[in-house]
């Protein structure tokens, strides 16, 4: 429990006389700095079920989620972002201290501390992973800024990861570098490891309509993506007009041992804007090879 965890360091802390003056000058002056609402620095020591401990003065005191520079809803978010916490200070003023049955600090993080910073679109930053679902993670790239300007949490959606960059191997507590992309329409930050989605709303894929492009094969997970010039998603249509030596079984048997890395040509002969989806027609078998 927590106060057994303050008990046991205080007990250990105050063995002789001299110490417990000094303890008390400490106190002393945490009280009045309490009065004046002093701001005091503070670092993060250990994680617990609903805050952290601390240290401020040379003490050891308790700060509550609650009352961190910024709030989280979910604890695990806490847990992911714990080990880049730890030995970085903040600001705090004292909230309480108890005496009675055994001294127990308690601070408030709530102060004005953090610096005001406009996230740049098209820009890398570096984040953690602070939680995975099953379409994506959801990023804070607060810890781009060593945490002095607070989170930014935005959703990398698995669509928008790096071609080699797979779902499962992403964990909470994983560093990432992502670029961010702006708001949605709901004014959620989106975040992805291309600017593919940027270069959609500058038309620059829907500007490959007509060209014959490089597409290269990625395969993971059992899926299968099409790269137009390496960067845009294509899907490759087999319709009859398309087929490989004029038969359907024998095209998807061909397309189906395409192996990761390969290289194929395609027509572009359209694009799926919505979808950010380029149509391709792959018009020769015989032109792909292998990229070394």
């Amino acid at each position: 429990m927590i106060w057994d965890y303050f008990i046991n360091i205080i007990k250990r802390k105050i063995s002789k006389p001299d110490k417990k003056e000094w303890l008390e000058k400490l106190v002393e002056n945490l009280e009045k700095q309490r009065s004046e609402n002093v701001n005091l620095p503070f670092k993060i020591i250990e994680l617990k079920n609903t805050g952290f401990v601390a240290k401020v003065s040379g003490l050891f005191a308790f700060i509550s989620f609650e009352y961190m520079p910024w709030r989280y809803s979910k604890f695990a978010y806490w847990a992911a972002i714990y080990p880049t916490l730890i030995g970085k200070t903040f600001y705090c003023q004292i909230h309480d201290i108890k005496k009675d049955p055994s001294l127990f600090i308690i601070l408030n993080g709530t102060v004005n501390q953090l610096k005001k910073t406009e996230l740049i679109t098209g820009e890398c930053y570096k984040g953690i992973i602070i939680e995975k679902t099953k379409y994506g993670v959801f990023v804070d790239i607060g810890f781009h800024f060593d945490w002095k300007c607070g989170s930014f949490i935005g959703l990398l959606h698995k669509s928008q990861f790096e071609p080699n960059q797979l779902l499962s191997d992403c964990l909470p507590g994983d560093e990432i570098e992502i670029l961010y992309q702006g708001l949605n329409e709901k004014d959620q930050r989106i975040y992805s490891q291309t600017n593919e989605m940027l270069d959609w709303e500058n038309e620059i894929p829907q500007g490959l309509i007509g060209q014959t492009v490089w597409v290269q094969i990625v395969r993971n997970e059992n899926e299968i993506k099409f790269l137009a010039n390496g960067k845009y998603n294509g899907r490759i249509s087999i319709s009859k007009t398309h087929y490989f030596f004029g038969n359907k079984v024998k095209t998807k048997e061909v397309m189906e041992n395409l192996k990761d890395g390969e290289i194929i040509y395609c027509e572009v002969t359209g694009a799926n804007v919505k979808a950010r989806i380029l149509k391709l027609i792959w018009f020769s078998t015989s032109e792909h090879v292998m990229v070394k």
